[in-house]
């Protein structure tokens, strides 16, 4: 029967071999992972330069033909409207301050002030 001594030198051994043949694979791994880094680096520049080219007047259809697929990654378009948000709240929420029974019907059937200032009781 094997000392333990021995058995340990056995699993050392396994183990290096184990660790060199994965080695080759930690490399790759490590270079994939830089090229997806900088693939995704270039996915903003890509989508912008794709959406001048169609401003310019080159089809979806034609971009393809040139090899260029359509970007994952669109630049971002302001809209008027989201640019008149201030309190960065989505349309229709209640502001913190307001109160949500501003889209409650008043009881005697017409419809309360959105704002709020006309939801107070009167007497």
């Amino acid at each position: 029967m094997p000392s333990a001594d021995e058995i340990l030198q056995k699993m050392n051994e396994l183990q290096e071999r184990r660790m060199a043949a994965a080695a080759p694979l930690v490399d790759i791994l490590a270079q994939r992972s830089k090229l997806k880094d900088q693939l995704a680096d270039l996915d903003e520049p890509y989508g912008k330069a794709y959406v001048d080219a169609e401003a310019a007047g080159w089809t979806t259809e034609d971009l393809e033909k040139l090899g260029a697929d359509e970007p994952v990654k669109r630049p971002r378009k302001r809209s008027r409207s989201s640019a008149k948000k201030t309190d960065g709240q989505a349309p229709g929420k209640a502001s913190s301050g307001g109160s949500p029974a501003g889209t409650i019907p008043a009881q005697d059937g017409t419809a309360a002030a959105a704002t709020g200032a006309g939801n107070t009781a009167s007497a």
